[in-house]
């Protein structure tokens, strides 16, 4: 409970930042990737990643807070996944997000980096993470965390092509003294609407 006090105190920080203003930007992600038993590091590093026959389908929805100059963007999202095929259970997240948008590039490739870290809620212990070689314990609520990149050609104003690391964890027992944790790596689409 002190966890979600926590994390919500801190967003309550974030919409109170000086010199930020709530953009009238919306957005609407959706997301499919399959499930990975391989630690984060190995798919950040591009280690071989073991694939499982399990995956995860996402609708998000994000509002956007920009600061005065618009390289920069936080974010909140809540997230709604439905797991299928290995598991079967949904999971909530909610999660803040910090977004750079304004490459070098832009005029070429429309492109932006973002992290996320906030809460998930699985409906059931996932079975996966339960019988993970790479983790110790497993819970319903543990910490989830985001990275991501989007891409669309420089004329597209409202749609981008999303490239998502959807990553639950323990933060090392933190959570329930689970050690470890799932990644989901996926692609999907970005809409933004007022």
């Amino acid at each position: 409970m002190n966890l979600v006090k926590g994390l919500l105190s801190k967003l309550v920080l974030l919409l109170l930042l000086p010199g930020t203003c709530l953009a009238n930007d919306l957005y609407l992600t959706l997301y499919n990737g399959k499930y990975t038993d391989n630690r984060l590091g190995d798919v950040l590093l591009s280690k071989p990643v073991d694939q499982m026959d399990s995956y995860l389908a996402v609708i998000a929805w994000s509002k956007a807070f920009q600061f005065k100059t618009p390289k920069h963007q936080w974010e909140l999202e809540a997230q709604l996944g439905k797991h299928y095929r290995g598991q079967d259970h949904l999971e909530l997240n909610l999660l803040a997000i910090y977004r750079w948008q304004k490459t070098p590039w832009q005029h070429i490739l429309k492109t932006s980096f973002a992290i996320g870290d906030g809460l998930s809620y699985a409906s059931k212990v996932p079975p996966l993470e339960a019988a993970s070689h790479t983790n110790v314990g497993a819970t319903r609520l543990l910490n989830h965390i985001m990275l991501e990149m989007t891409a669309a050609p420089p004329q597209a104003k409202d749609w981008a092509i999303v490239a998502r690391v959807h990553h639950r964890s323990g933060v090392y027992g933190l959570f329930n003294d689970v050690k470890g944790g799932s990644n989901v790596i996926a692609v999907g689409l970005k809409f933004r609407y007022d």
